[in-house]
Parts: structure tokens; sequence; C-alpha cells
């Protein structure tokens, strides 16, 4: 099963199969009274932003950028710092019944998890608060919450499960912490932005997503190499069958391959605008990723046929099968799974609105989703605009022409702090 959460833009988790057949939909919405929070009114909405499996593939947790509900307010976001934001929670979903069986109470904008190796303990990440939540999975309780300093992101446990290293985006060093004392100390410094970790026997490897770099660190002895692999590295997942780590590049549009063996960039694989998610089906041999311009793409990986190569070759799956729950739709032989949305996707304007209040104009699609998220918490519903200029417009719909939109452009800006312009539907 491959789970991908659509964060606020959709408020929910979908499930697909390895045959990409949609298996279940399942909604954010929780009412907290009902699993042991008494004094949380109501029902909240979720917005589910990464997850991390059982090895027995029994559950996974979910975390969740924000609530939304009564109670909830004062959400954290990229740019939100401080312990001053609303908590969040996390969520224990049944992989069988598709089902929330618990939540938990964690810190302010919740990103990434870990299990560990040993499965007593699960890690989460809380951007925003600037601290690490630890949940005792034999209870499902915050045990602890240690602070790391300004948005943690990604984490990784060895395999006696015995410490934990955390990528401290919000500066420039990466920590490691004792699973047992929960002390930390700081692993290496000097690395721009550490955002994703994974971890192989001796050698833990970290996307540095201000330097177009990653890093390759010996835990025996602590020396760091670094290699250039494209424009802001973000997810990265191990392939142990082929000895080879794959690299989201988010401005590059494409997936760096790197051969462990040398650790060298072996090749790069050109995929849609904006991949920031990974993972493997090690079955199929295949690689998914997900991009923030709202679709999947899958590629196989395929073993050479010539003696003496050490390159392995990767090509997009021709994906026939359609169903009533799948939308296929082919791209210069890449398969794109459209339907599967793990993101708003820009739309086109729509004939029946004469014109736009511009409310922010953006090249990066990802920071006008940022400003149409912080909009919405004001009540103001705004529409993603492409331009044929190539920005992405924060536009709010009106029908009035450029002369009588000035009383609605007032409104707004005291609304908002922001003087938005008028816009015709030729963008």
């Amino acid at each position: 099963m491959f789970f991908v959460q659509n964060m606020m833009y959709h408020h929910s988790i979908t499930m697909y199969d390895s045959s990409f057949n949609l298996v279940s939909t399942i909604s954010d919405k929780i009412t907290p009274a009902q699993f042991g929070y008494k004094k949380i009114k109501g029902s909240l909405n979720g917005s589910p932003v990464e997850s991390a499996a059982t090895k027995d593939g029994k559950y996974v947790w979910a975390s969740n950028y924000f609530m939304s509900g009564e109670g909830f307010s004062n959400p954290g976001c990229d740019t939100c710092f401080g312990k001053n934001y609303d908590s969040s929670f996390v969520y224990k979903i049944n992989t069988y019944t598709h089902t929330i069986e618990n939540i938990v109470k964690v810190g302010s904008v919740p990103k990434y998890l870990a299990i560990t190796p040993d499965q007593k303990k699960l890690l989460v990440s809380n951007w925003s608060s600037g601290d690490v939540s630890i949940i005792d999975l034999s209870t499902e309780k915050e045990i602890k919450r240690i602070s790391t300093g300004p948005a943690p992101r990604g984490i990784a446990c060895d395999s006696a499960s015995t410490f934990a290293y955390i990528a401290v985006m919000g500066s420039s060093k990466i920590l490691k912490m004792n699973l047992s004392t929960y002390e930390t100390e700081t692993l290496v410094s000097g690395v721009m932005n550490p955002r994703h970790l994974c971890i192989e026997k001796n050698y833990l490897y970290a996307s540095l997503n201000g330097e177009q770099a990653i890093c390759r660190i010996n835990l025996a002895d602590g020396r760091m190499n670094k290699l250039n692999v494209g424009k802001a590295p973000r997810s990265m997942v191990l392939s142990p069958l082929y000895h080879k780590l794959f690299v989201d590049c988010y401005n590059d549009s494409k997936i760096a391959v790197i051969d462990l063996a040398a650790f060298k960039l072996e090749t790069n694989i050109k995929t849609n605008s904006y991949p920031i998610g990974i993972c493997l089906n090690n079955n199929n041999k295949q690689i998914w990723v997900t991009c923030y311009t709202g679709n999947i793409e899958i590629f196989a990986a395929q073993d050479s046929k010539e003696k003496g190569t050490e390159s392995l070759a990767i090509a997009p799956v021709k994906i026939k099968k359609k169903t009533d729950s799948l939308a296929i739709q082919p791209r210069k032989n890449i398969a794109v799974v459209t339907s599967i949305t793990s993101i708003e996707k820009p739309v086109e304007p729509k004939e029946q609105a004469k014109g736009y209040i511009v409310l922010g104009s953006f090249k990066v699609t990802e920071n006008a989703i940022g400003l149409k998220k912080t909009l919405l918490q004001k009540g103001i519903t705004i529409e993603l605009v492409n331009t044929n200029k190539g920005f992405t417009y924060c536009a709010y719909r009106v029908k009035e022409n450029k002369e009588d939109s000035e009383k609605e452009i007032t409104r707004l800006e005291a609304l908002t702090g922001i003087k938005g312009w008028y816009s015709s539907l030729q963008l």
C-alpha cells in the first residue's frame, strides 16, 4: 500500500495499491473527545503531511501540519517559530480497516515521523515549536518533548534503536540523541538547512536544502563528505537492493541517483515540476514520486544486461490499466497518475468571472499555496491562477470591472494588510 498525505488542500489521506488502484480515501476529520481529549469540543480537521508505517504494516502513523476547528485559532506555519502556536495531533491509522484508531497530541506543525527499529517509540519533529515528541508505542502517549532549535525536520534511527539523528533545518547542525536518556549533542555543524536523513549501517546521509548538495557522515569517526546533486534537494530514499540513494531535487524537477559505493552522482531522472515525496516499491523495483504540482510519477528500475556495467537503467512505467477510481494521462511516455493529488494544482481562468483582485504573485507555486492557506484562515477564499508569464497569482475572483473593484480592493487590504490590484482574465 502507498499512502498519500493531501494536507489541508484536500483534508484526506489516499491509499493506493501496487497496481495503481485507489483503495481508500481517509478523511482527516476527528472528534478528539472520542479519543480521551474531553476538553476539546466538537470536531477538528487535520492536514496530513507525512507518515510512517509499523514494521508489520498493520498501522501507519500520520502527522498533521495543523488542526482547524474550535479552540485552534493560532496555527503555526513554515515561517512561524516559537512555543505559542497551536499544538497538533498525529493519527494512528489501521491499514486493514482504513480508520483512525487513536490520536496523540504533539507540538506545533509536526512534520517528519520515525518509528524506532525495535518498534517501541515514535519520534515526531515539531517544526514551529522547535522540538521532537517522543511517543511510547506501548501506551501511545507522549512521554517526552526534546528541544532542538528552530525547524527540526528529518529523523533517522540506528539499527539498535540506541540513537536518533535529527536534522535541524532552521540551523546548520544535525543532532544526535540518546534514546534512553534523551540527551542530545551536535553530531555535525556547518551544513546549511539539513532536511532529510537516511541511515545505512555506519553512514548517515543528509539532504542539504540550502547547499544544492547531500552529505555522508561516517558515524564511526565523524568524517563528512559532500556531493553536489541539484537545486533544493529534499526527500531521499535508500535502495539496499541496488545500493543507491534517490534524491528529490525540488527546483531542478529531477531525481538524482547516487551510487553509494563510489559516492558519486550516477544519473538524473527528469520528473514533473517540484518533486517532493519519494518511496520505493522494492518488489516491483519501482520509484514512486509525488510532485507539488499535483501528481505522482512512477518509474521502474531495470537491471542492465551489459556485463561489466554498474549503472542502473531507470524508465517510466507505462500504465495501461484504467479504472473508475484512477485516471491515467500519459505525458511523453511518462506515466502520470493525475488523480492522486498531494496538493492543489493551479487552475486556468474561468470565463464566467470578469476579473481578479490579485493578492500575490509567485514564481514558486509552493509560496502561492502558503499565502492561500494564510488567507483561508482569515476567511478569504482565493484561487491559484496560472499566468502566461510563468507566475502563479493568488487571485480573488470578482464580477466587477477595474473601476468597480476599488472598494473591494480597499476592503481586502483592511482584512489582510495586502494591497491588491485588479487583473482581467488575460493573465
